[in-house]
């Protein structure tokens, strides 16, 4: 049931995008503004209050429902699968984004890239080249592949079902939105979901960058992500990212310098031996520069990477039918 929930959703979301002012969306920002104004009060209790409302609830809300329609019968238990990963899981949620840029690039509408790129990760793209533009799309893309589709889909496929599903999202989303330089959360409560969240996409993470190895260049991609991870302070996001350029033979790092460090994660200026560096230059992966034309590597990529692990599923799926 798995592999069809998933493949439905998946189906379903390309045929009809979720809006980003949806009223899913909208009952998401304001449970969390809910549980961060009414238990967030500073202390390591409170905050952790917070964020079991959040993101806890949600989830044990989902299985609960799951479970009661499974009680009934499993085709509406299916259903439910299927409304939860559309909600969930999807390229479709960020996608408008990447392919809205790669035009502007391929008409040479530079400052049309910029402005779009704004638009998506809040930068400031005022002296962005092409080329600058092109290596913050494609790492910003292949993150939110992995926190829209792929984490999703790990996440899913564990017991949880789509309980797992929500967890992985309302993680990602209470992480993001209480860390955002706007937020009024605790530092204590923006520490434990940068954590939490951490935790939580560990091993999807490199699941993802071993995907990648699997369905591009597989030398290139492990010697990527063995020596060149730790351009990034979060090691999640570094293992996924350089695995991604190995696997496509292009220089990625552009995001690197700019984030903000993981809980006890190192950060990228003492990431790489200075010794190893020529004197005045920042640290770098080799590789091509990624140019317009890499877009569609990428793309075609990620895409790969759904299928194996979609054909893995199926063959569980026939495995467990014949048994």
């Amino acid at each position: 049931m798995a592999f069809f929930s998933v493949l439905l959703a998946l189906l379903l979301e390309q045929i009809k995008p979720l809006g980003r002012l949806s009223v899913v969306y909208g009952a998401r920002k304001a449970l969390t503004d809910f549980a961060a104004r009414n238990f967030d009060a500073g202390e390591r209790r409170h905050g952790l209050a917070a964020w079991f409302i959040a993101v806890l609830l949600p989830a044990l809300l989902s299985l609960l429902v799951y479970w009661a329609a499974l009680r009934v019968h499993i085709l509406l238990a299916f259903a439910w699968n299927v409304v939860v990963l559309y909600f969930t899981l999807g390229f479709r949620q960020f996608s408008h984004y990447f392919t809205d840029i790669s035009d502007a690039l391929n008409h040479g509408d530079v400052p049309g890239a910029r402005a779009t790129l704004k638009q998506w990760k809040a930068l400031d793209t005022v002296e962005m080249s092409a080329d600058d533009v092109t290596q913050q799309t494609i790492e910003h893309a292949l993150v939110a592949a992995q926190r829209y589709v792929l984490g999703v889909f790990f996440w899913f496929l564990l017991p949880l079902g789509p309980a797992g599903a929500v967890l992985y999202r309302m993680a990602e989303y209470t992480a993001g939105k209480w860390n955002a330089n706007d937020s009024d959360a605790s530092p204590w409560l923006r520490d434990f979901a940068t954590r939490a969240f951490h935790v939580l996409d560990w091993l999807p993470a490199r699941l993802t960058a071993a995907g990648y190895a699997v369905v591009g260049n597989f030398e290139e991609a492990v010697d990527m992500w063995r020596n060149y991870a730790r351009l990034w302070p979060d090691s999640n996001t570094g293992a996924m990212l350089a695995a991604a350029a190995g696997a496509v033979g292009i220089r990625l790092g552009a995001t690197a310098q700019h984030a903000v460090p993981e809980p006890g994660e190192q950060a990228w200026s003492s990431a790489i031996d200075a010794e190893a560096q020529p004197a005045g230059i920042q640290p770098q992966m080799p590789g091509d520069v990624p140019t317009s034309a890499h877009l569609r590597n990428v793309v075609g990529l990620v895409w790969r990477s759904v299928l194996l692990w979609m054909l893995l599923l199926a063959v569980v799926t026939i495995t467990m039918w014949v048994s």
